[in-house]
């Protein structure tokens, strides 16, 4: 699942409950629509707490091509990195559901985490973290035929919603074929041509738009760490 560093990829670690706290007490709630960009970097950016939903990052490449490098899921912050660097950057933060967030803007985010050592210190090795995940997916994704990106990428999302591994395993979230195909820099056709195949083989299981995979799909799903 990892191979380079501990963070696994495309799906960040949990926040501290130290920053958590922050967002709790400062932040201003939001609902957002599916589809609504958030104000990431720049003078006027702002940082989130993702409460509900899902949101990503998208960036553009130079034939046009969209392509995702980030799954945010509940419990996370996001926004931050390029929020401390007050730089605006080539990609566009978004939620691609409906969700619910708690933000603060920079002010906020110094007078309370930026000017406390220890905050501080936990934020930084947080975004260290995340930059790991970045990399691990990238790496993945150069690396690993399409049939493995999908294993690695479900079982960090079991992994990720806290569960373990039974003999079936229920995905705790929906996304389309084409989510995954531009998390992943496959097609469409491919991602369903897998599912199909696990289908075929009696690894996969459907219950309307829920997905039920044999913990047979990730025997052979590669970590450094359990080297």
């Amino acid at each position: 699942m990892r191979q380079v560093f501990l963070q696994s990829p495309w799906i960040y670690h949990k926040e501290p409950p130290e920053i958590v706290e922050i967002f709790f007490r400062y932040g201003v709630f939001e609902r957002l629509k599916k589809g609504t960009p958030l104000k990431n970097g720049g003078a006027s950016g702002r940082f989130y707490y993702l409460k509900k939903g899902l949101a990503t990052f998208t960036s553009q490449d130079r034939s046009g091509r969209m392509f995702s490098f980030c799954l945010v899921i509940p419990g996370r912050v996001l926004a931050d990195i390029d929020g401390i660097s007050r730089e605006n950057v080539n990609v566009v933060d978004k939620v691609i559901r409906p969700s619910e967030v708690l933000s603060i803007d920079y002010d906020t985010w110094y007078k309370h985490i930026g000017s406390d050592p220890d905050k501080l210190l936990m934020v930084t090795r947080g975004i260290i973290a995340k930059h790991e995940s970045h990399m691990e997916a990238m790496i993945a994704n150069y690396t690993l035929p399409i049939e493995n990106r999908l294993k690695v990428f479900l079982k960090t999302m079991l992994k990720s919603y806290e569960m373990p591994l039974a003999e079936w395993n229920w995905l705790p979230l929906y996304l389309s074929e084409e989510e995954y195909a531009g998390l992943l820099g496959a097609s469409r056709v491919s991602i369903s041509r897998q599912f199909i195949k696990w289908r075929e083989l009696g690894l996969l299981r459907k219950e309307k738009r829920e997905i039920i995979l044999n913990r047979g799909v990730f025997d052979d799903v590669y970590d450094w760490t359990d080297a």
